[in-house]
């Protein structure tokens, strides 16, 4: 029996997980890094701190359990990274732009100066505001910082730092290439018209493989770093929304599942790459070869909750059971909340808003509304955002109707109700709630080296799950509340202007 180590390279911190040959999570340990906001826009992590942290939750792990039957590693990493190494895999700047950075707004507008938005977007899938992608930070770095570009020998995404680390190799594959800006999804290869506006080198970016090719052995030195025996087969991972989706069971097309998170997002299995320009579904490459994962989702869920528990119900936010007790509140307030809505942009619009200058609303109050009112219509309105978000997946692909939850919402059986109510649609949380990028990870790990034959172990793994199926009468009931958020939601986009003249005046 082998088993298996994943590391899920997160925005906050990485976990390992040790997995059996059954997909069974045998133990997992986590470590928190540190983000750092040295000027307006710039968001960097140190890529040693996501290795430290992984030699760390590695060694916790071997010390509790052993590792000696480790038969395969895979990573899964945070997307729309570049970090800039030398020709011996040295680090070239102490910090790299993570996935949020928004230093390279005017490399995107120089950029789009020479290349069609609509046809770039078309081609690549990219939806998130452009300049987030990787390409437009290469420009960045580029113009500021020439010198670091001139030693460049390759521009690396999180993830496939840990592997070169681990290997030795400069590698990456497909599903994270895709969210490179600079990646054809049908054509499945760096677009050399696209480097040649950006001025990036193709010989810069790393060769494209699958995300289950083995790309190298744990190093000798890696292996006493980490307290692993050195020759086990490392494959190349994935994105961390492809990890996830794989992790979810979704490998079919039409499988479709909601990450209930900090942020949410609802991604399906499509043979074709989806796109919507109209609405800027982002769209990366599975890592099952064929298929492409159209999303679309909201910045601001989880977190949502979270500022009204701190900052509007104060005497709960040390209680314990926190959850427990908005759960009781919601069931205490009927469906609707009494006519209030909640708009949950509190971090500004995503891809599918109608700008992301929007921000969030509580519209309705009155003096009759009580906290139960408030917490219940910020659920629903989480609810119904998603599925403003579903909506636009479903005009462009087929979707099964039903759908896995996964994240920290999935626990919450009232919240799973709602969803259900909301989108008119069964949903299902299974024994896989808040692992599934790592499992994602460990199943590449495991099929890439042969320790699975394909990937029907994952459905053993999640095994049969809670089932909740829409209550009809709140489904109708919300089936009409939905054109009257989407109105609210729509004015909000006047509002976005008022408030940007608003921040201009300060």
């Amino acid at each position: 029996m082998k088993q298996i180590l994943a590391y899920d390279l997160g925005t906050s911190g990485v976990k390992a997980s040790l997995y059996d040959d059954n997909g069974k999570l045998l133990a997992a340990r986590y470590g928190q890094y540190p983000t750092f906001y040295p000027a307006e826009g710039y968001h960097e992590q140190r890529p040693l701190d996501w290795w430290e942290n992984i030699r760390k939750a590695t060694r916790e792990i071997d010390t509790q359990f052993g590792l000696s039957d480790v038969g395969a590693i895979g990573i899964s990493g945070h997307s729309l990274g570049t970090v800039a190494v030398d020709r011996k895999g040295n680090l070239l700047t102490e910090t790299t732009p993570i996935w949020s950075d928004t230093r390279a707004v005017a490399q995107a507008e120089n950029f789009f100066k020479k290349v069609d938005y609509q046809s770039w977007y078309e081609t690549t899938g990219n939806g998130f505001p452009r300049h987030l992608y990787a390409l437009f930070k290469q420009m960045w770095i580029k113009e500021q910082l020439p010198k670091v570009y001139d030693k460049t020998a390759c521009f690396l995404g999180s993830k496939d730092y840990i592997n070169l680390r681990l290997t030795g190799k400069i590698i990456t594959d497909r599903s994270y290439a895709s969210g490179s800006g600079a990646y054809s999804l049908q054509e499945e290869q760096y677009i050399e018209d696209y480097l040649q506006a950006a001025g990036i080198d193709l010989d810069k970016l790393p060769q494209v493989v699958s995300s289950t090719e083995v790309i190298g052995e744990v190093s000798e030195e890696a292996a006493k770093e980490l307290g692993l025996p050195s020759g086990i087969p490392v494959v190349a991972g994935g994105v961390d929304n492809a990890c996830m989706t794989l992790g979810a069971n979704c490998k079919k097309i039409g499988d479709g599942y909601a990450s209930l998170g900090t942020s949410a997002w609802v991604t399906v299995c499509a043979e074709t790459p989806s796109v919507n320009f109209a609405a800027k579904t982002y769209t990366f490459a599975h890592c099952i070869p064929g298929q492409y994962l159209p999303s679309a989702g909201i910045f601001s869920s989880g977190s949502s909750l979270e500022w009204v528990i701190h900052n509007l119900f104060g005497n709960l936010a040390e209680a314990e059971n926190v959850y427990e007790r908005l759960s009781e509140m919601v069931r205490r307030t009927p469906a609707g909340a009494h006519g209030l809505y909640f708009i949950p942009n509190l971090a500004g619009g995503s891809s599918f808003d109608p700008s992301p200058d929007v921000r969030g609303l509580l519209a309705g109050l009155d003096l009759r509304h009580t906290q139960d009112d408030v917490v219940r219509a910020v659920y629903e309105g989480i609810a119904l955002h998603l599925r403003c978000a579903y909506d636009v997946l479903a005009k462009e692909t087929p979707l099964k109707e039903k759908l896995l939850l996964v994240g920290g919402g999935a626990r919450s059986q009232v919240w799973r109700e709602i969803y259900a109510a909301v989108f008119g649609i069964p949903v299902q949380k299974t024994e896989v709630v808040q692992d599934a990028a790592s499992l994602g990870a460990a199943a590449l790990a495991a099929v890439g080296a042969g320790i699975w034959k394909d990937y029907t172990v994952l459905d053993k793994a999640h095994g049969a799950g809670t089932l909740t199926s829409p209550k009809q009468e709140e489904a109708n009931f919300y089936r009409g509340m939905l054109p009257r958020y989407k109105s609210l939601w729509g004015l909000t986009q006047n509002m976005a202007e008022i408030m940007k003249e608003e921040r201009s005046d300060e």
